[in-house]
């Protein structure tokens, strides 16, 4: 009787071809997943800093009776010539966040007065770096004329200085139009100084919440 010498299995070319184009696609999706985690890292690690920041004024000014104001902007001009109270030498030499930038700095100073402060003193100065396809979007009351943006913050909430707007004032940090970053966050701040952060989603025109993120972060430097 004639013996059937055919076979069915695979070649051990045919196996390492398909191993070969596994892990392509696992490598694939290892480094999409990876990217997508660093993008909400990124995006949460900023809301959360800000908010902490924010936290840190609003607590200073409580306790010391007088204003502090959390600063969107670096100085590039700092008078040092009092130790005890550095500041900005002119309101040109704040430099506001811009899209593109691969960093937000943020300056926490303190006024000179409980209300309607004229001399702000650096306390302290933090950077965050974070996607440069991000931006920062802010209500249109936050930061008197001439001055950069800020939340400014008195003993009994946050500063006022808009006429008849009751509401609160919020910041939001998402894409840029040409982003593929799809995380979000925002931060609002009431009349009464009550902070609030939220991460969220983006939907091309508002940032929709992903969790309850009411509790607030401790209070503390980047």
């Amino acid at each position: 009787m004639k013996q059937n010498r055919n076979t069915y299995g695979f070649s051990l070319i045919e196996v390492m071809v398909v191993i070969t184009v596994m892990i392509t696609v696992l490598a694939l999706g290892t480094s999409y997943i990876t990217g997508k985690s660093a993008q909400r890292r990124s995006v949460d690690g900023v809301t959360n800093n800000i908010s902490s920041m924010l936290q840190l004024g609003k607590l200073k000014s409580v306790r010391d009776g007088v204003e502090y104001r959390v600063v969107f902007a670096r100085c590039d001009d700092i008078d040092e010539s009092d130790p005890d109270c550095p500041f900005c030498k002119t309101d040109a030499d704040y430099v506001e966040y811009q899209d593109g930038d691969k960093e937000v700095s943020l300056i926490l100073e303190r006024g000179d007065s409980n209300l309607s402060s004229t001399f702000w003193c650096i306390q302290s100065a933090h950077s965050k770096k974070f996607q440069s396809d991000l931006t920062l979007v802010a209500s249109a009351n936050l930061g008197q004329a001439g001055e950069p943006l800020n939340f400014t913050f008195v003993p009994n909430g946050m500063r006022r200085d808009f006429g008849t707007d009751a509401g609160s004032e919020t910041l939001t940090i998402r894409p840029a139009n040409d982003s593929k970053v799809e995380n979000c966050g925002q931060l609002s701040v009431s009349p009464a100084g009550g902070i609030t952060a939220a991460e969220g989603k983006w939907n091309g025109s508002n940032c929709i919440p992903i969790l309850d993120s009411g509790a607030q972060p401790t209070p503390g430097p980047f």
